[in-house]
């Protein structure tokens, strides 16, 4: 509601400072900040922006603490959050989510708290079964867009029916476990 109410005030006051300076008035407006509810929609829009972004840093601060305090192995998948800004549909969702940061929270805290964070690159986690870890070939001729829309597949070698998502996680669970590296006993 605020953006909009800004972004109205905004046009009406360069409105204002079109309409001084085509009638060259005595005392012409030449910037946004003689505008004061301009200003204050402005500052509005910030506190409010200010407001969101630390409700989610609390909570991704929270959460990361305990992930690491429970966990002494965190597994996730590399996300390349650029490629995926550049979807325009889900790019203010993306962005807005901040996993970026919630890498970087669970990279720190792992080191702080001496626990092990494991990325995994997530390519085919969700076509490679995982129950028998075979890859089903009837999805490669599918575009991206088309193979987003299966949401449920069953493995032509050991029939299990799988829920992509749910089977992409566990993959995404057995590649980093087979990449522990065992931790020095403290002596």
């Amino acid at each position: 509601m605020w953006e909009r109410k800004m972004a109205r005030r905004r046009r009406n006051a360069l409105k204002e400072i079109a309409f001084d300076k085509h009638d060259k008035v005595l005392f012409p407006r030449t910037s946004l900040r003689q505008f004061p509810r301009y200003q204050q929609a402005r500052r509005t829009v910030a506190k409010l922006k200010r407001q969101v972004s630390d409700r989610r840093n609390d909570k991704l601060q929270k959460l990361t603490t305990q992930l690491v305090q429970d966990f002494d192995v965190i597994v996730v998948e590399k996300l390349n959050t650029q490629g995926m800004l550049k979807n325009h549909h889900l790019a203010r969702a993306i962005s807005n989510a901040g996993w970026g940061k919630l890498v970087t929270m669970l990279q720190y805290k792992c080191d702080w708290y001496g626990k092990q964070l494991i990325m995994v690159d997530p390519k085919y986690t969700s076509r490679i079964c995982s129950a028998c870890g075979q890859k089903n070939h009837q999805f490669d001729g599918l575009s991206q867009h088309e193979w987003l829309a299966v949401r449920e597949w069953q493995c032509p070698t050991c029939g299990t029916h799988l829920d992509r998502d749910i089977n992409a996680s566990q993959n995404i669970l057995q590649r980093g476990l087979a990449q522990i590296t065992p931790i020095k006993a403290l002596a």
